[in-house]
């Protein structure tokens, strides 16, 4: 026997209705038990969506653990650190979670809707994680040339001002990307889902490129200091400096009492 029914809830694939859809497969099965039926289900596209989710937030659950470990020994390999690639990968952490927060007041809170595309998370934490890393590749392997040469606070500020323009440019057109792509397929049969990613995805590498990349990187680099470099030669070479005077008054010295 086949049943056509609704859900009250409206758009089966808002919150409410996915939310609703393991009590109606409980309260389903219960009745196919009483009647003696071989096999019942239920099937739709709340149900479907249902599933699609729960596969999506539990591969996530099995990719994060996997991506952080995988990019934290590249970052590890590449800055010849310990250290770094620990606040570099929770830097990315942060703007995500904000990114995601924000998509969350803007469009359930402030917006009204139903609640955000089941798979946004995923795309979101992926595509921050990879471009985030990428940025900070590109940020940190210039201090660490430039701290070869002078002292972190001025390398800081050096590698900053040589690599700022060229984030900054990257991450501006690839957020305009999505946002345009938000507004012009907005209006479509899949507008709201096109809509979050969009917003979504722009929001989370503006946040990346203007703060995370140029405040909290650059200000972690400057306080943590020697240790950032832990356990590479760099690290010692800078203890040692730290620990002294400087290279010139240290060379003069002998000069001076000859």
């Amino acid at each position: 026997m086949l049943f056509s029914v609704g859900l009250t809830s409206g758009d089966p694939g808002s919150t409410k209705a996915l939310n609703a859809v393991p009590a109606i497969r409980t309260e389903t099965t219960a009745v196919g038990r009483a009647v003696g039926a071989t096999a019942s289900g239920v099937a739709g596209e709340a149900p479907a969506l249902y599933d699609i989710s729960s596969i999506s937030d539990s591969d996530l659950k099995r990719i994060i653990p996997v991506a952080i470990l995988v990019i934290g020994l590249l970052l590890a390999l590449v800055l010849r650190s310990l250290v770094a690639p620990l606040y570099l990968i929770a830097s990315v952490g942060v703007s995500y979670l904000a990114a995601l927060g924000l998509s969350v007041l803007l469009f359930i809170k402030l917006g009204h809707t139903g609640g955000l595309v089941f798979f946004l998370p995923f795309l979101m934490f992926i595509f921050l994680l990879a471009l985030g890393e990428d940025y900070n590749i590109l940020v940190m392997t210039r201090i660490r040339e430039e701290a070869r040469r002078t002292e972190l606070r001025p390398a800081v500020v050096r590698a900053i001002g040589r690599t700022g323009p060229t984030v900054t440019s990257a991450g501006m057109v690839l957020a305009g990307t999505f946002a345009v792509l938000a507004f012009e397929a907005g209006s479509g049969p899949s507008g709201s889902q096109v809509r979050d990613i969009g917003f979504g995805l722009a929001i989370g590498i503006l946040m990346d490129t203007f703060l995370v990349r140029t405040l909290l990187v650059p200000s972690t680099v400057a306080l943590l200091g020697r240790w950032n470099w832990w356990p590479s030669h760099l690290a010692r070479a800078s203890e040692g400096e730290a620990g002294g005077e400087p290279p010139g008054e240290r060379a003069g010295a002998p000069a001076a009492m000859r």
